[in-house]
């Protein structure tokens, strides 16, 4: 195994005499709120507790790598097996246990385990945190040495990713329990699911910091075409296809509203749905970009449609840019906007209660200032003071 070290790496002698908390992801690139929470840990342990060494633990050299060295972070390269994937597992409707079998699938892990004890018992660290549920061996070698292990869980994992779970779904958030001295949620959404399937489970939440610069509530001239804005990877979890949904019925009740989709991923089959629906003159959609306080800015309201977000730090992000959001009523996202103070909720996967919602808005500019700064307000408690001193009182750091 490789291990790169920080420029001013202390001795091994002075180590010996200092504690050290490994962190570990199972991505190498940024791309999604995981692995920024995942830098954030790493950060706040930094700044509030400098004389413990850190280790970030990360599958290959990437962007993570990179940004690491840039913070003085000693990483590994090391192999993180999945205990969980993607709907491609599944071929023809067939589990795949039933294609393969148990062993083949359990016997994977065990390189990353075995890996993960050789490291522990030359780092001798004194705290692993494993940043998401999909990876198992750390958790697993830190359990048999003794170490103690936090778990941070930041997706429901079925019901946002649509995870097919090695030993099934129930068996593993009881794993994770077993596994853990304590599991470290970013909603009580999660913490509930969590609890529902392993009530024994010691479970925190903790949510993550959202950085972005704070604005002004923009004011919508008289006569001016409210604008909307989704900001989030192109999928059908996501719900794009049902913001222009909204937009449709919206157009059909004689109201129009504008629009933007940000995000990576397949834009084609959602300019068709908006060539089919007749609002393709309303819906403007733009790529990837890291400049998304831009696209808030030239908004009027938010969108989250999401059939089920754990968190929804773009959530969190429309609101501190001074915009309500029109949200889904599910998952962690009622815990971020407050109906009546910073927004409005719908059933998820309604697109009539949406465009309703929208039209409320479009027809009541008061309320919808209103609404912006009820948002700015509520979105002050995700500052980064507030994260970091949560987080070390969690891990009994203070």
């Amino acid at each position: 195994m490789r291990i790169r070290r920080r420029a001013h790496k202390t001795s091994p002698e002075k180590r010996r005499h200092r504690p050290c908390i490994v962190v570990v992801s199972n991505v190498s690139s940024f791309g999604g709120g995981g692995v920024i929470d995942f830098r954030d840990t790493l950060l706040a342990l930094r700044r509030k507790r400098p004389d413990i060494d850190l280790v970030a633990v990360i599958p290959q050299q990437g962007d993570v790598a990179q940004r690491c060295a840039d913070d003085g972070i000693q990483t590994q390269i090391a192999w993180t097996p999945w205990w969980a994937f993607g709907k491609w597992v599944r071929f023809a409707g067939l589990d795949p246990h039933a294609l393969i079998g148990w062993l083949p699938y359990t016997a994977s892990l065990l390189p990353g385990v075995a890996g993960a004890l050789v490291f522990f018992m030359r780092q001798r660290p004194t705290m692993v945190l494993t940043n998401t549920m999909t990876i198992p061996s750390h958790a697993i070698a830190a359990k048999i040495l003794g170490i103690p292990h936090h778990w941070m869980v930041r997706e429901f994992g079925r019901d946002d990713h649509r995870l097919w779970f090695l030993f099934g779904y129930r068996r593993t958030v009881r794993l994770i329990g077993r596994l853990s001295q304590s599991v470290i949620c970013n909603s009580h959404a999660v913490e509930e699911t969590m609890l529902a399937l392993d009530p024994t489970m010691d479970t925190h939440v903790v949510y993550p910091a959202v950085d972005a610069p704070p604005g002004t509530p923009p004011r919508r001239r008289p006569g001016e075409r409210m604008r909307a804005v989704l900001v989030g990877y192109f999928s059908a979890a996501k719900g794009q296809h049902l913001a222009i949904e909204a937009v449709a019925i919206a157009r059909k009740a004689g109201v129009d509203v504008d629009l933007t989709l940000v995000g990576a991923g397949r834009p084609e089959p959602l300019r068709v749905l908006a060539h089919r629906l007749g609002v393709g003159d309303l819906v403007t959609i733009h790529g990837p970009t890291r400049d998304v306080a831009s696209y808030w800015a030239g908004g009027h309201v938010g969108l989250m449609c999401s059939h089920s977000e754990a968190f929804g730090r773009v959530t969190v992000e429309a609101m501190r840019a001074g915009l309500p959001v029109c949200a889904t009523n599910s998952g962690g996202t009622p815990e971020l906007v407050k109906p009546g103070v910073a927004g409005l909720l719908s059933p998820a996967g309604d697109a009539h209660a949406l465009a309703a919602n929208l039209m409320t808005l479009e027809a009541d500019e008061d309320l919808r200032r209103s609404l912006a700064v009820g948002a700015l307000e509520t979105s002050q408690r995700f500052q980064r003071d507030h994260h970091d001193d949560e987080l070390i009182a969690v891990l009994g750091l203070t």
